[in-house]
């Protein structure tokens, strides 16, 4: 090479070649050719298509070794192949079938465009960060794992300005989980204005799926992976059961991650409380419901005071069904307020034996005890149903335990003086909570209920073979000796970060 005029020709030439590729590298880094050669040689190496050599591996290596010694040149090198790299990452190979991918060209000038970003001036830096995140954008689905770095890599690695890029490729039609990881990313790494934005387009989303123009274009692509005739009825309904898929994998999953935004929490809560209308057939309630539910699961962490009349009246409605009221349940407890407890006590209060009362009752007695803290209990255990033959599953009053043991600091003196309260299930409650948070001293205190004889009314007691409150004190003294014995007990009970 040292003897003869190299030619664009040339590196066309040795990207088939066994030495062709170190001869092109060896004109990247010899300052006697020109820019335009250089830049030339830098783009022959991306577009080579061979098993042999990793040319964009090459390219990255030469251009750091080249930074060392001349970052101007690397610029201009960079800069000359933006033009070429957008261009190879917008062509399309007439050989390659598009299921399988992105073609391997695109793919390969991603890497490269990629890489080269830090080697660039501002100008194209803008330019090949618009490229990567866009070529991603196109088609997140198919494309975010295409290549040595995938779009979760790439956008964390660019920040900020890549998530807000990002938004444009949100879409209704796109598949479920590429838009929930879209989301996240933008939660992640977006600024302000970019989740705003996001949170928006979501809303858009979701209402986009609500529509007739949706269940079309699922009419349309169902017809389409279909073959022989089949009738119209039939197209629809698989359609609308794809959508409510796209709605409760995609979009309202989605949403959560960016449910911060007051359009997306404005619109959840609208989708929360929207029930289906009394004439409905039964499919089409349960699917609307279990949106509904999708919506509340969504909300996680995000309601706020404002939001507590709204999401306890969908909690406490008795025409909602239960899945609906126990993630309203689980909202009214995100709000953390004291406010929401007098409006439960008559669920605590409720001495029916039906399965869904009593379930009620506990979720109600749990949240109370959360919200209350320590103070509340006195008033909690004077509420609970002291009729004669009112049920309390074992799962209730370890639940009720359970809470107050995590209280911090635990209730000890107050709820051990349950011990000797009249009422079976109040005895019990005191015995599981010393068992979560009592010291060796405790055990003497639960052994003197071992001959309790008075009997433990619900379902499942007798399954467990705990059919007195003796029975109950013999088994949880054992758990607590059990936890006393275990490796880093240290006597003082379950370590509790604060109540719940």
């Amino acid at each position: 090479m040292a003897g003869c005029k190299v030619t664009a020709e040339d590196i066309d030439y040795w990207k088939r070649t066994v030495k062709g590729p170190g001869k092109i590298v060896a004109v990247i880094q010899a300052d006697r050719y020109p820019i335009e050669l250089r830049t030339k040689a830098a783009l022959a190496l991306v577009e080579m298509d061979r098993q042999d050599v990793d040319g964009v591996a090459q390219l990255q290596q030469t251009l750091q070794n080249l930074q060392s010694q001349d970052a101007e040149v690397v610029q201009q090198i960079v800069a000359g192949m933006v033009p070429g790299l957008l261009e190879m990452m917008q062509g399309a190979d007439e050989d390659h079938d598009e299921n399988l991918g992105p073609p391997p060209r695109q793919t390969r000038a991603k890497d490269a465009a990629y890489l080269l970003i830090p080697h660039a001036n501002p100008e194209a830096r803008q330019q090949l960060t618009d490229a990567v995140v866009g070529w991603y954008a196109v088609d997140f689905a198919n494309r975010s794992l295409a290549g040595n770095y995938s779009s979760e890599q790439v956008v964390r690695s660019l920040g900020s300005p890549a998530a807000r890029q990002l938004v444009e490729g949100m879409n209704a039609h796109m598949p479920q989980q590429a838009l929930v990881k879209i989301s996240e990313l933008i939660s992640q790494i977006g600024d302000s204005e970019t989740k705003q934005q996001a949170g928006e387009r979501l809303v858009a989303i979701q209402r986009e799926m609500e529509g007739q123009e949706f269940i079309d274009w699922l009419k349309t692509e169902i017809q389409a992976a279909m073959e022989g005739e089949v009738s119209d009825d039939r197209v629809t309904n698989i359609a609308v059961v794809n959508r409510e898929k796209f709605m409760n994998e995609g979009a309202l999953p989605a949403m959560k991650h960016l449910a911060s935004v007051d359009a997306v929490r404005t619109r959840l809560l609208e989708v929360a409380s929207a029930a289906p209308p009394a004439e409905f057939p039964d499919g089409a309630k349960e699917a609307i419901n279990l949106r509904r539910q999708k919506a509340l699961q969504a909300l996680e962490g995000n309601v706020e005071e404002a939001h507590l009349d709204q999401v306890l009246t969908l909690a406490l409605d008795e025409n909602n069904p239960i899945n609906v009221r126990d993630y309203a349940f689980d909202r009214v407890g995100d709000i953390r307020s004291r406010s929401a407890i007098p409006r439960l006590w008559p669920l605590v209060q409720n001495p029916d034996n039906e399965v869904l009362p009593k379930r009620l009752r506990w979720r109600a007695g749990e949240l109370v005890l959360a919200l209350g803290g320590t103070e509340i209990i006195p008033e909690f255990l004077s509420k609970l149903p002291t009729d004669n033959g009112v049920k309390f599953e074992p799962e209730e009053l370890e639940g009720y335990a359970t809470r107050m043991s995590q209280m911090t600091p635990p209730p000890s003196s107050l709820v051990e003086r349950q011990l000797s309260a009249s009422e079976w299930f109040k005895r019990v409650i005191a015995l599981r909570f010393i068992e979560r948070r009592g010291t060796a001293a405790d055990v003497s205190k639960m052994q003197r209920l071992s001959n309790d004889r008075a009997a433990t009314v619900g379902d499942a007691w007798e399954r467990l073979e705990l059919t007195t409150v003796g029975a109950v004190a013999n088994a949880a003294v054992e758990a607590l000796q059990e936890r006393l014995a275990s490796p880093g007990d240290d006597d003082s009970g379950d370590d509790a970060a604060g109540e719940e």
